[in-house]
């Protein structure tokens, strides 16, 4: 067997948008003849073979007996273009050219039947280049150059003609002519002249093309090159697999032109996240391509998430290095702050202490909010997701004010009271020197609308729901600039309120944001079996949602799940610690079976401290486990643990939920917590485990200890009921 790590693969975009197009089976096949591929190129079952000749560069491999797969070889780099039948293949391959122009930036398959507007051209969005800026296709050849190959000067006045590469092959020239002319495209007259023979000659140009895989492939669709450890993740993983994976359906999506802000919405599992991370490559290919520095922010609310992206983002086929900016909000808000010179900082432990400090003092006994029996954890966040949330600057805006995603009723003498509580939290802050993250989105936002700060020409928005309205109002700032004015394709909203984790919300139309006639809903669930989805949404009921556009009832948004699979197992245990045997014993035995490895596992807990616990208790049985707080996208050999408001935007082939009690979930109602109070948790809470339940792609685990949660025992016939 040759060296594993002596052959790379990158694949053009059109590879995996043909392996969707194919029936389940010979995707199937497909996907073995990748991962046998990866082991060993040579092996005899994969008959790899040049198609024009030993000196073609276009070959194929066999997936089954009528498929396969074109290829381009250089040495040891090998590029996946197309995988369909047999003599579909090899049509394709008798007609076309595969072709590199480093002076117009592009590689790509030439096939000259390929319509004109669906051909790849400089420009990365397909768009035709009209103002004549961009390169001819043979600028960077010399009429007496060409004449030295041997073109005669009808020959070269077709050559400077060329509107594309395409057309090269549509010429009706001899094959040894438009052969020459796709070969010297590639090298400039100099490296013509050098270039060498033999062995030499062939490792010239496996860099060249290797170096255009680099430098410029992915402005054509082009992914980087795999190695073959960086295979074996995409082998295993099915053909949905959302970190390379674009549906075709998606693709118009990513690639369109809004002129103002435009909305994807979806349920779980639909591939918002997928659209957007696509939507990021495609923006970032086309400003890169205009040369004007002009960058893209990608921003959600959930801080452990912008890493676990950006490692996303850098797998997909088409993305640019250092155009997409990955932060989330509160990050956006200090870099405003700092832009300007106006540092901030956020003591929390001050923050907490300042808060008490107020309680104390504004929530005497017998006002109307200790009538009323709020929390105070109820009471901070209706400062930090209405008053501050919101931006309501002034106590007869919060009278009227409508509290979109609160559902207990307050009169005007409450209203006045936790504007109070809010006044002298921020003195109290004020007097420790910090102020709350809520605070620093405020302060950001005014820069942002007082003086220039360093903006982007787009902005997408993940997981928006659980943004709060000054939050997205920063963003709107950010890109739309001092106008105010819409850009167009300035703002991207992705979201769904049927998966918010935090409490409170807001709409779009309080945000004044029109997105009507620019927002997609995203029907097909790609990620979870059907099964999985349905013990989700029976578990979820049909609790009511706000939307950022609109209000439905979870189960109204069912997607069609495309999968099948095991139903989700409840299973209760006697003790804690029979419980947790059990995981142990389950992770341990499903790692040792391909294809799900100790990566592909996750265990989500309710609370931070349950998830430290799950970590000691499988380090303590021999298995390697890391914290979602920790994790960063990067491919590990390692079980995730964290929160269910951690899972959130991330997906495992395999997802455990345990401690899901009578006693434990939901928590129980707290000394003094109202009635609708405590409904409104509840319902946060319900959301919070849909969320962890959607995460799974193809096995839902759920335990308990004694009775199940009733939540849960509602939607029992949606279990395997195990044990």
């Amino acid at each position: 067997m040759p060296d594993v790590k002596s052959h790379e693969v990158s694949f053009d975009e059109r590879f995996w948008a043909s392996v969707s197009d194919l029936d389940a089976g010979k995707s199937h096949r497909v996907i073995e003849s990748l991962n046998l591929f990866r082991e060993n190129p040579t092996h005899p079952n994969l008959r790899l073979k040049p198609l024009k000749g030993d000196l073609s560069e276009l070959w194929s491999v066999r997936a089954g007996r009528d498929v396969r797969i074109l290829m381009v070889r250089r040495g040891e780099t090998y590029l996946w273009l197309e995988a369909g039948m047999r003599r579909d293949i090899y049509d394709k391959a008798a007609r076309g050219r595969f072709v590199m122009n480093p002076n117009r930036r592009v590689m790509v398959f030439a096939d000259p039947e390929v319509a004109d507007d669906h051909r790849r051209r400089p420009t990365p969005t397909g768009d035709p280049v009209l103002d004549g800026s961009r390169p001819g296709v043979f600028d960077h050849w010399g009429t007496p150059e060409l004449a030295e190959i041997g073109f005669s000067p009808e020959e070269i006045e077709s050559l400077r003609e060329l509107m594309d590469e395409y057309d090269l092959l549509t010429l009706g020239w001899a094959d040894d002519r438009v052969d020459t002319a796709v070969a010297i495209l590639e090298m400039t007259p100099e490296q013509w002249r050098d270039r060498a023979s033999g062995a030499t000659a062939a490792t010239d140009a496996e860099q060249r093309i290797r170096s255009a895989i680099s430098d410029y492939g992915a402005l054509t669709g082009i992914s980087p090159l795999f190695s073959p450890e960086e295979l074996e993740r995409i082998a295993a993983a099915p053909i949905e697999d959302w970190m390379i994976f674009l549906h075709p359906d998606q693709r118009s999506i990513v690639n369109r032109h809004f002129d103002g802000p435009a909305r994807i919405r979806g349920a779980a599992g639909t591939g918002k996240t997928v659209v957007a991370l696509h939507r990021a490559a495609a923006l970032a290919q086309r400003y890169a391509a205009a040369g004007e520095g002009e960058k893209v922010l990608f921003t959600t609310f959930i801080t452990t998430l912008p890493p676990v992206f950006e490692q996303l983002y850098k797998r997909l086929p088409d993305s640019v290095p250092g155009v997409v900016d990955f932060l989330h909000i509160d990050q956006v808000a200090r870099r405003v702050c700092d832009s300007v010179g106006e540092g901030v900082a956020v003591d929390q432990a001050a923050v907490d202490e300042a808060f008490d400090e107020a309680a104390d003092v504004v929530l005497l006994e017998g006002s109307p909010l200790d009538r009323a029996g709020l929390s105070r954890p109820y009471l901070r966040t209706e400062i930090q997701k209405v008053i501050k949330g919101r931006n309501v600057e002034s106590l007869d805006a919060y009278l009227t004010v409508t509290r979109t995603g609160r559902s207990v009723g307050f009169t005007e003498a409450m209203r006045r009271q936790v504007w109070m509580l809010g006044e002298a939290w921020d003195q109290a802050m004020a007097e420790r020197g910090t102020l709350d993250h809520a605070d620093v989105i405020l302060r950001a936002l005014a820069v942002a609308g007082s003086r220039p700060v360093q903006g982007y020409r787009s902005v997408i928005v993940d997981e928006a729901q659980d943004l709060t309205l000054a939050g997205l109002q920063l963003l709107r700032r950010l890109v739309n600039g001092p106008t105010g004015a819409d850009r167009p394709d300035g703002l991207f909203i992705v979201g769904d309120g049927a998966q918010r984790v935090y409490p409170g919300g807001f709409t779009l139309r309080q945000a004044g944001v029109e997105v009507r006639g620019r927002t997609t809903v995203l029907k097909v669930n790609y990620r979870n079996t059907a099964e999985i989805i349905s013990a989700a949404l029976a578990v979820a009921g049909a609790q009511r949602v706000i939307d950022l556009d609109e209000e439905f009832r979870r189960g109204e948004a069912t997607p069609d799940a495309t999968r099948h699979g095991p139903m989700p197992t409840l299973q209760a245990f006697p003790s804690a610690q029979a419980e947790a045997d059990h995981l142990a014993t389950v992770i341990r035995d499903l790692a040792s079976e391909q294809p799900v490895g100790l990566g592909d596992i996750a265990v989500f807990t309710p609370s931070n401290d349950a998830a430290s616990s799950i970590v000691k208790m499988l380090e303590a049985a021999g298995i390697r486990s890391r914290s979602l707080v920790d994790y960063e996208g990067v491919t590990s050999d390692d079980v995730k643990v964290g929160t269910y408001i951690r899972a959130k935007g991330l997906e495992f082939k395999a997802v455990f939920l345990p401690g899901l009690d009578a006693s434990a979930f939901p928590r129980p109602r707290r000394t003094g917590e109202g009635a609708e109070e405590f409904e409104e948790r509840t319902a946060v809470e319900l959301g919070q485990l849909f969320v962890a339940m959607t995460r799974a792609r193809d096995l839902l685990s759920v335990t308990c200890v004694g009775d199940p949660s009733p939540t849960v025992l509602r939607a029992e016939a949606a279990f395997d009921r195990a044990g």
